[in-house]
């Protein structure tokens, strides 16, 4: 079995610090612009595996990967039919990456609907099967495997789910501890993580409500997990990453917005929002300076 070794971050403690895969946000872009801030590791957003096979030149322009190789890089795959994976990860589409995360925990209507994320959780037969044929491609690649999870749709099963990920091959989990019916409200239960950590021998990352040092240690404390994943805390903050609260200067925020600016090859719209929440953080730590423009 293909194991990976755990990124650190050396500033807090000896618990991974990962950043999220958010669509529409963890574009090449805003990978490269993380890795200027500090992270050592760099999850792609979700990728349809379909669109990849099918040959989508916008889907591949998606996996263009972050100039450092040292930094370790994370490819989340998202679909329904198991074929599509396994020709993706024998394709070599996938080869700057050394994990390929499979999304079980996506809540959107759209993604529900075309039976992929968090709907996977509803057939665990068919999560099983599509987990043992992405981990018999990725030990003929060499790469790690691991899902990315929540703890059911709208009930909570997800000891027995990450048991069946762990006995059908995978590396390590990422919890987020919500229902996919939840969406994003309310608050992540840190029991439940819980629960999942003390229940499998590999490792956890608990994801969820993580937005500074408080949060992290507070979810650390409650979860036990090996390590956090922070989310939507780093839209417009990359240098977040760190969970240290501290607060970079005001021409160190503009740089950054520059150099998202520059390297952004996706969506315009999408750099429009990172934009817009860049600006939110100038209007909140320096409300007398000016504000870029776009």
């Amino acid at each position: 079995m293909c194991y990976h070794v755990v990124v650190k971050n050396s500033t807090l403690s000896n618990k991974v610090i990962l950043p999220a895969p958010l669509a529409g946000w963890t574009d090449y872009a805003m990978r490269a612009v993380l890795v200027e801030c500090g992270a050592r590791e760099v999850w792609t957003e979700m990728i349809n595996a379909t669109a990849l096979v099918r040959g989508n030149a916008k889907t591949i322009a998606m996996l263009k990967p972050v100039a450092d190789k040292t930094v370790r890089q994370v490819v989340q795959l998202f679909g329904w039919e198991p074929t599509d994976f396994v020709s993706v990860i024998n394709s070599g589409l996938l080869k700057d990456y050394a994990e390929v995360n499979l999304n079980m925990g996506c809540p959107a209507p759209k993604i529900i609907k075309n039976h992929c994320g968090c709907n996977l959780m509803r057939h665990v037969d068919d999560a099983r099967r599509l987990i043992e044929l992405c981990r018999t491609a990725t030990n003929q690649t060499h790469q790690a495997l691991s899902v990315k999870m929540r703890l059911g749709w709208d009930c909570d099963v997800a000891v027995e789910f990450a048991r069946m990920c762990e006995k059908a091959g995978v590396d390590r989990l990422i919890v987020h501890g919500r229902l996919g019916i939840d969406g994003y409200r309310g608050t992540a239960d840190y029991a439940g993580i819980a629960r999942v950590k003390a229940a499998v021998k590999i490792p956890v990352i608990a994801n969820g409500d993580v937005r500074d040092h408080a949060s992290y240690e507070k979810c650390l404390a409650e979860t036990g997990a090996d390590g956090v994943m922070v989310g939507r805390a780093l839209c417009g903050a990359p240098w977040k990453i760190n969970l240290d609260d501290s607060v970079p200067t005001y021409e160190r925020i503009v740089a950054l917005m520059q150099l998202q600016k520059k390297l952004h090859n996706g969506n315009p719209s999408d750099l429009i929002k990172h934009w817009l929440s860049y600006q939110k953080q100038l209007k909140k730590y320096y409300p007398d300076q000016p504000v870029p423009v776009l």
